[in-house]
C-alpha cells in the first residue's frame, strides 16, 4: 500500500499559498485605504483653509496673499508642505470684487482644493 503523505503535503502547500495570496490582497487593501484616508483628510483641511481665507479677505483690505502650512496644518515659513494662495480677480462690476483661494501641495504642485468667491463692497 502506498503512503498518502505526499498528497497531504501537497494539499497543505496549496492551502498555504491560497492564504498567503489572500493576506497579500488584504494588506494592499489596507495600504490603499490608509492612503485614501490621508488624501481625504488633507482635502478637508484645504477646504477649511480656503473658506477661512475667503471670509478673511471679504472683511479685510488685502485681496492677495500666500501662506504656508506644515504637515500638521500649522502656519509655517516657506517652503513647507502646503501653500495657500489667494489672488484677486479682475472686477467686472464696480462694486463686485472677486478672488480665488487655492491650496497646493508643495512637493508636486498638486491642487488639493480651490474656491472662487465674490463679495460686494459698500462705499
Amino acid at each position: 500500500m502506498k503512503s498518502k503523505a505526499p498528497l497531504v503535503m501537497m494539499e497543505q502547500m496549496v492551502m498555504i499559498l491560497v492564504f498567503a495570496l489572500a493576506a497579500a490582497l488584504c494588506l494592499q487593501a489596507f495600504v490603499l485605504s490608509n492612503s485614501l484616508s490621508e488624501q481625504g483628510q488633507a482635502r478637508d483641511q484645504a477646504v477649511v483653509l480656503c473658506e477661512n481665507a475667503a471670509e478673511t479677505v471679504k472683511i479685510g483690505p488685502q485681496e492677495s496673499f500666500v501662506a504656508y502650512y506644515d504637515e500638521a496644518w500649522q502656519q509655517a515659513q516657506a517652503p513647507s508642505v502646503y501653500r495657500l494662495e489667494v489672488n484677486g480677480l479682475p472686477q467686472e462690476l464696480e462694486t463686485l470684487c472677486q478672488a480665488k483661494a487655492r491650496v497646493l501641495r508643495e512637493a508636486d504642485g498638486e491642487e488639493l482644493y480651490s474656491l472662487g468667491y465674490a463679495w460686494q463692497e459698500v462705499d
